[in-house]
């Protein structure tokens, strides 16, 4: 009986033999060749940029404006005009994501069936108008419902996303891009735009018309994504034909799966749950999470308990996004330009945070208010660990099934630490929340950990596959070819990891 390593190169020599064929006819039909040039591949670099990663952004942008939107309803009273009481509005927070999570499991077949452009914009659709819906509750009963459903509509997002970057960007363009997307522009705009609203002095509540404007916004932004981005390169409407075919060819050496299969292979899933990676990535996704829930929740409560009014506790909480947006940015730049440094990174924001949130815990608000508030900005730094996992996660994991399966997963473990985190944040301990912010520090300590042992195991198995395989082939066409063969990383033995 052969072995079932034997079974499995011959699984994928045929599965290559299959799409070399294809991709011979479509040469010949197109009259092009596996080689692009420089000009060619900086052409496709910038039309993705232009149409791509805009809408993408807005999209990542509003789902982060529409969840930070109950903490600054917070701050406007919704928690009177509701008659919120004991941890409801903490229940608010956490029942948020198990709607998320309820829907998770149906998007590992439903992304790998449907068109991801489409899928995305109908989503965001439907969540717009779940956050009208918010402005028309009168109790939490009302407010939990309509919480749960927009967890549902924004549960493919994040999955999508993950999906969206390594079908369209290079391994060493993925982290900016993915700290654009994956960005806090809306904690730095969600402030300001929460004071401008503060200003309307209409019949509604402030609140009411943050929700409803909030809303309008997304909605016609998920019409927006659903007719302008594309499943794939190969179907890109700003592409000619021969572009569609560069720009698969110039996303080879990813490895990773330019198309989104159509293929639902459970193979590929039990090859996750062995990976050590999955569950680093795991880890870390839960204490991001926890941390998150704290942020996206209480910061405007924590802040507003340095004793600002209203309208300003909603403008002093925009610096923290600027410092998590900035930090993003500028970290995700040096790693475009220096190999094999978002671990670092990865762990380094993570000690940066946790020393915020130990300033907060341990310092005096009364006599040193500065200091401590210095500290709730600095905790900014949370965003820039899990900017860096997923774009390690879309540089890392092959394969259209197991790709699809760890956006998912991600976003399940996301779900389940946003659930847990906003019960440590105890009504009878505000607006300090010691408890809140001690569950943080924790957070920030597993991020800094898991990150740590991602760089470890990436290096030793890198290494280990020079010293089995040898050096890996660089051959665009073979390359090209064994892509869109829908083989993982592990199966691929010239697949080699960054880190």
């Amino acid at each position: 009986m052969p072995s079932e390593k034997s079974l499995d190169d011959a699984t994928i020599a045929k599965d290559v033999e299959q799409v070399t064929s294809s991709a011979v006819e479509e040469s010949d039909v197109l009259g092009v060749t596996h080689e692009i040039t420089k000009a060619e591949a900086k052409r496709i670099l910038l039309k993705t940029d232009l149409v791509v990663m805009p809408l993408i952004v807005l999209a990542m942008t509003l789902a982060f404006l529409d969840k930070n939107a109950l903490g600054y309803a917070a701050v406007f009273g919704i928690q009177e005009d509701t008659n919120l009481k004991g941890q409801d509005y903490s229940w608010l927070g956490s029942i948020f994501y198990f709607g998320y999570l309820a829907m998770e499991f149906p998007n590992i077949w439903l992304m790998t069936k449907v068109p991801v452009g489409k899928y995305i914009g109908v989503c965001l659709s439907l969540w717009g108008v779940a956050l009208c819906l918010m402005a028309v509750c009168h109790n939490f009963a009302g407010l939990a419902t309509v919480r749960f459903f927009l967890g549902v509509f924004e549960a493919a997002v994040l999955p999508c996303m993950i999906l969206v970057n390594s079908a369209w960007y290079r391994r060493e363009e993925q982290p900016l891009r993915t700290a654009f997307w994956y960005n806090t522009f809306a904690g730095v705009f969600g402030g300001i735009l929460s004071y401008a609203i503060g200003k309307i002095g209409g019949s509604l509540s402030t609140w009411k018309y943050i929700f409803l404007i909030y809303g309008a916004v997304t909605i016609l932004t998920g019409i927006l994504v659903f007719f302008g981005l594309p499943d794939s390169p190969s179907k890109a409407w700003f592409f000619s034909k021969r572009e569609k075919h560069l720009a698969v060819i110039r996303l080879a050496s990813n490895q990773t799966g330019v198309e989104t299969q159509k293929t639902f292979k459970i193979a590929q899933i039990h090859e996750t749950l062995r990976d050590p990676n999955a569950y680093l990535i795991w880890a870390n996704a839960l204490g991001y999470a926890i941390a998150n829930a704290g942020i996206t929740n209480f910061n405007p409560l924590i802040i507003s308990g340095y004793g600002f009014s209203r309208t300003k506790t909603v403008l002093m909480a925009t610096p923290q996004a600027a410092v998590a947006m900035l930090a993003a940015a500028l970290l995700s730049a040096i790693s475009l330009k220096v190999p094999n440094v978002r671990c670092v990174f990865w762990v380094l924001s993570a000690l940066v945070g946790m020393a915020g949130a130990i300033m907060v815990h341990a310092l005096d608000v009364e006599s040193q208010r500065a200091a401590s508030l210095a500290g709730v900005y600095i905790m900014g730094f949370y965003n820039v660990p899990w900017i860096f996992m997923l774009s390690l996660c879309s540089s890392n994991m092959a394969g259209g099934t197991k790709k699809s399966f760890m956006g998912v997963s991600i976003a399940v473990v996301y779900a389940i630490g946003n659930i847990i985190g906003p019960q440590f944040f105890l009504r009878s301990q505000a607006p300090h929340y010691p408890l809140g912010i001690g569950a943080m520090i924790c957070a920030f300590a597993i991020m800094a950990a898991s990150g740590a042992l991602h760089y470890a195991y990436c290096v030793y198995e890198n290494g280990r596959r020079d010293r089995v395989y040898g050096k890996p082939v660089v051959d665009g066409a073979v390359l090209a070819e064994l892509d869109s063969a829908d083989v993982t990383d592990r199966e691929n033995r010239d697949f080699r990891y960054t880190y």
